[in-house]
């Protein structure tokens, strides 16, 4: 199709992004707690449209993929089974372009062990974790010259591992402070088709390729009777997919607002 196609609209057009998830803090659950949380975030954007290869040219339409960073969001449930051991699971949301609704892209589930046990009036406490990631998104244009029409799919698949480190320290029972540093790997898949009429044709596909990155959380925690809210953010350098990709510095900040039953 030539540059001068016009983009009409777009469905179900989500990112495949993954957020920082660098805010609960360590130490505080014993034996038996279940803490709850949802975070929005801007989280990282794992691959767009050009990453793809496909196309000399992205379509205007669907460069609005082609972001760095994009809202993402965490259901987050954290249960503490044992002194050191905390187990975890999340349900991973993002909004697409249109509609700005939260939508289902993934889950992820986890484990935490705690190295270090703060005293009960408070002080340093460390964790060390690692989750599992899966997510899944995609994006739809339709555009149309001379009376022919077109709509161009790209789809993402994305499995990968983050491993962070956090370090907390409680001032006191109204105040925490959080430090979080972190690894993370993703193999992410990619696939562009073209749909004219009742004819689909694979236009191209990102096989599976690695996204890496490193970064560095940090996040305040106040405890308001039975919430907890906790703003941060975090840093990270981020590779994109295929063969000579640039990396880049994102800039992460965000919410949680969780409680513990």
């Amino acid at each position: 199709m030539k540059a001068a196609l016009a983009a009409l609209s777009c469905s179900a057009c989500a990112l495949p992004v993954v957020s920082a998830g660098t805010f609960l803090p360590a130490g505080d659950l014993e034996p038996g707690d279940v803490h709850a949380s949802i975070s929005l975030e801007s989280g990282r954007v794992l691959a767009g449209p050009s990453d793809v290869h496909d196309l000399p040219v992205t379509p205007s339409g669907a460069q609005q993929y082609e972001v760095s960073t994009w809202v993402a969001s965490d259901v987050s449930l954290r249960w503490q089974v044992g002194p050191r051991i905390t187990l975890e699971g999340q349900i991973k949301l993002t909004n697409p372009v249109v509609p700005f609704t939260p939508t289902l892209s993934g889950g992820a589930a986890g484990v935490r062990l705690r190295l270090r046990q703060r005293p009960p009036e408070g002080g340093l406490s460390l964790e060390v974790g690692a989750r599992a990631v899966g997510v899944g998104a995609e994006q739809r244009i339709d555009r149309t010259s001379s009376g022919r029409s077109q709509a161009d799919v790209w789809s993402y698949r994305a499995v990968g591992i983050e491993l962070p480190a956090i370090a907390s320290y409680r001032v006191n029972p109204l105040f925490a402070v959080t430090a979080a540093p972190f690894l993370r790997a993703y193999w992410i898949r990619a696939w562009h088709d073209e749909i004219v009429g009742l004819i689909t044709t694979r236009a191209g596909t990102l096989e599976w390729s690695p996204v890496l990155s490193a970064g560095f959380g940090a996040a305040t925690a106040f405890d308001l009777g039975p919430i907890q809210l906790s703003p941060g953010a975090a840093i990270e350098l981020a590779t994109k997919p295929g063969p000579n990709a640039a990396t880049r510095f994102l800039f992460e900040p965000g919410v949680s607002v969780g409680t513990r039953f």
